[in-house]
């Protein structure tokens, strides 16, 4: 088995943080690399050759990369669209940088980072539109719209701010998607560190914006938000549950079928596929940021325990003078599960970040780099019962001035148009690294 680095050509100059997609934008049946960078002042859409397709300047005034933004066909000419926040507006855009349809806000509200439209998404919810854009908008609406960017309907009354990501499920299996998020009160965070408790809802709506449960995130476990929601049938008995990062399992009505949240100190991603030799239900992988012992967790869709794979894979030692002397820290990255071939067995992929310590001064400089350094570190490969299979060493930096929250958004997708998924993540030196295996 052999893992490597196929492509690391595309340079975007900065850390795209979770503002990062990919898509089809030109048609050639290979995808592009779609960013933002911190502010969300700047889109950029590369291809796999490093060209830069185009960039536009969008009057966004965030602070963090928490922009999520997303690609679709939205007009039918079978290539992707790049759908942002623009201010008081989302607004798509062709491969050219073709502004081709705009929605304007009517509020012009922003979140905590800085953002009048945090979250945007593409579900299935009506059974007019093939497709339909699914965005929060800050002060606590959601809206979707139909492929003209015109209302479908729009829903309110949450919280100003909201979680992460956005995710979609037909968890009912009426053929439309449901949505589920975090609505909290104001800039996402742990309420134990405020001054003041930060209030979180976790929200699930029907595809028609009906509110289907609405729950205080602390009556789970003490926090204001979860910072990731999979949607399965991970018990195998044919009806879907709610899975939040934290290890805690839920029904429709948001009771709780189980809860393994003592075994985490911070889960931060979820990744999950089908139980193997015809066994029901979904295997789990969550994967941690903020702990202290880069923890992992490999487990069954009813909660039982495969692998605590903590402290047991091989790690990068940061062991340098200038390692030391900046007290680098290494974390785990976002997981994912990914099948190189249709008829490969799926893997576990983690890799490596590094982490630099907070400097002193307004939030939205915490993550800020200060010093450039390099160092090497390991994209890791494991089977479904937590093996180590693999690894794909590659050189990696922290440049002076970018911003690094950690939280970037790899991608499982063909890039290439080779008929095989491949890694697609995203360095913090701003190149995107694209990872293969011989087969």
């Amino acid at each position: 088995m052999s893992y490597y680095i196929a492509n690391e050509k595309v340079d975007l100059k900065y850390y795209p943080n979770y503002s990062f997609e990919v898509g089809d934008v030109d048609g050639d049946g290979k995808m592009e690399f779609i960013s933002l960078n911190q502010s969300g002042t700047l889109l950029k859409t590369f291809n796999l050759e490093s060209e830069l397709l185009f960039e536009k300047n969008l009057d966004n005034t965030g602070n963090w990369g928490t922009a999520i933004i997303c690609a679709a066909d939205i007009d039918g000419d079978g290539r992707d669209e790049i759908i942002v926040p623009a201010g008081k507006s989302i607004a798509a855009f062709d491969g050219k940088g073709n502004k081709i349809r705009e929605y304007k806000l009517e509020s012009g509200k922003k979140e905590s980072y800085g953002l009048n439209v945090p979250l945007i998404g593409v579900a299935k919810i009506s059974a007019f539109e093939e497709i339909s854009i699914v965005a929060y908008i800050a002060g606590g609406e959601i809206v979707a719209l139909d492929t003209d960017f015109k209302e479908i309907w729009k829903t309110g009354g949450f919280r100003n701010d909201c979680g992460h990501e956005i995710h979609f499920a037909d968890i009912d299996g009426d053929g439309f998607d449901e949505i589920a998020f975090c609505t909290v009160d104001c800039h996402i965070d742990w309420s134990g560190k405020r001054t003041e408790p930060n209030a979180g809802d976790l929200v699930l709506l029907d595809h028609d914006g009906t509110v289907m449960l609405r729950k205080r995130v602390d009556g789970y476990i003490d926090d204001s938000h979860f910072d990731d929601i999979a949607m399965g049938n991970f018990l195998g008995e044919g009806n879907f549950q709610i899975l939040v990062e934290k290890g805690i399992l839920l029904d429709f009505k948001g009771d709780v079928i189980w809860n393994i949240s003592e075994k985490f100190e911070h889960g931060q991603w979820i990744a999950h596929t089908s139980a193997p030799n015809h066994n029901k239900g979904r295997i789990v992988f969550i994967s941690e940021l903020w702990g202290s012992n880069k923890r992992g967790l490999l487990f069954s869709g009813n909660g039982k325990n495969i692998k605590d794979i903590t402290n047991i894979l091989p790690w990068t030692a940061f062991d340098s003078e200038e390692h030391k002397k900046l007290n680098l820290k290494l974390l785990p990255s976002r997981c994912h599960i990914i099948q190189w071939a249709p008829e490969s067995e799926p893997e576990i992929f983690l890799s490596q970040q590094a982490h630099m310590p907070f400097v002193s001064g307004p939030i939205s400089e915490y993550h800020r780099c200060y010093q450039t350094v390099r160092f090497q570190l390991k994209a890791m490969f494991m089977d479904l019962q937590g093996n180590l299979l693999g690894e794909a060493p590659f050189g990696d930096s922290q440049i002076k001035d970018y911003f690094y929250n950690g939280e970037v958004h790899s991608r499982i997708a063909d890039v290439d148009g080779d008929g095989r998924q491949e890694i697609i993540f995203p360095k913090q030196d701003g190149r995107v690294m694209i990872v293969k295996k011989h087969i």
